[in-house]
């Protein structure tokens, strides 16, 4: 019998019409045989959230363009200037609602329907859609990103971004697509929430450097990270915390740790993960066997290929790797939505 959760999940999840987006040739693995330094990665620092069954749900679902996000918190990645609309998708009946930005309402282009413009500086903005008794709906935390043309000889700031492949080494522009900007992360925004479980620090590269750092990311990873988490607890599989060992790498990181050049993480669509609710930064024993290896890892990726038999998990479709356990690390897998089916095991 579907409980209301379950019953609410597969309502929104059928309106998850996603953008296009891009392939790449199959991710290869994480190479670890590099210089110490690079292979020494922080502790996981536990997302805590309060009250997470009243927090994950949005009541209505907001349409961003072509996304569709059910959750009550979430985040927008834009250039200055860009518009964006946003539109609200089955609402609760007899309710309305507004949009505010940074406090002030903005107004409707039509009924439960904004052509919101980004501020024309990079940095940061809030939006909230409130109903009529005040209570907020939904909030976006809108990173406005700093155009890609001014990364100049590989150099953001002082960060060390590196180059992208060059336009004749790709075979085709559409699927091997280059970020148009970059999100600033500091010190005092990465602890913010991209989505209700994941915040910006996780997704940044992991080389050394000082603040600030850039980033990329795309909307679907995030829509397809809280899709496993939910799908996984739904199952009877516990997930406090999902770590995520590997988001976003520069092209130069992505180099030094001796990867492909067309790796999805260097593309924001990519994360390798695990779960961690025991917070030894190492992946729990999900099978029950009483130990740690790539039969934990292939506990996740079952849940992926259930999900991959739904059409409405069509929009979410990438590469799917299982990678067993090594001496620094423990096992994990590598989920991307390249929008093509890729799948590898590396024991």
């Amino acid at each position: 019998m579907l409980t209301k959760v379950t019953m609410k999940t597969i309502t929104l999840v059928t309106l998850w019409v996603l953008s296009s987006v891009t392939m790449m040739s199959a991710c290869q693995a994480h190479n670890m045989q590099t210089k110490a330094a690079l292979q020494k990665v922080p502790p996981h620092e536990p997302v805590i959230i309060d009250n997470q069954d009243a927090l994950v749900d949005a009541e209505f679902s907001l349409k961003i363009n072509n996304v569709v996000v059910p959750y009550n918190v979430f985040s927008l990645f834009v250039l200055p200037e860009e518009v964006t609309e946003l539109e609200i998708i089955y609402p609760q009946p007899d309710k309305r609602y507004e949009l505010y930005e940074n406090g002030a309402k903005v107004q409707k282009s039509e009924d439960l329907t904004w052509h919101w413009r980004a501020a024309d500086e990079p940095g940061e903005q809030q939006l909230t859609i409130k109903s009529q008794d005040g209570d907020v709906s939904m909030t976006l935390n809108v990173f406005v990103m700093i155009p890609a043309e001014e990364v100049q000889g590989g150099r953001l700031k002082y960060y060390h971004i590196g180059p992208y492949p060059d336009e004749s080494e790709v075979t085709d522009k559409n699927m091997y697509v280059e970020p148009n900007g970059f999100i600033e992360v500091t010190k005092a925004n990465q602890e913010k929430r991209l989505s209700p479980h994941f915040k910006l620090k996780e997704f940044t590269s992991k080389q050394r450097s000082g603040y600030p750092k850039f980033v990329y990311l795309r909307a679907p990873l995030l829509l397809k990270l809280e899709m496993l988490r939910r799908e996984m607890n739904m199952n009877d599989i516990p997930v406090q915390n999902m770590v995520i060992m590997s988001g976003y790498r520069t092209p130069q990181y992505n180099r030094a740790i001796g990867n492909v050049k067309f790796s999805r993480h260097v593309y924001g669509d990519a994360a390798d993960i695990f779960v961690d609710n025991d917070g030894n930064y190492r992946m729990d024993d999900l099978n029950n066997d009483g130990a740690v290896n790539i039969g934990d890892a292939d506990v996740m990726a079952s849940v992926i290929a259930e999900l991959n038999k739904r059409s409405e998990y069509k929009g979410l479709i990438g590469g799917l790797g299982i990678y067993g356990p090594k001496p620094h690390r423990g096992p994990f897998i590598h989920i991307d939505t390249r929008g093509l089916k890729a799948r590898w095991r590396k024991p």
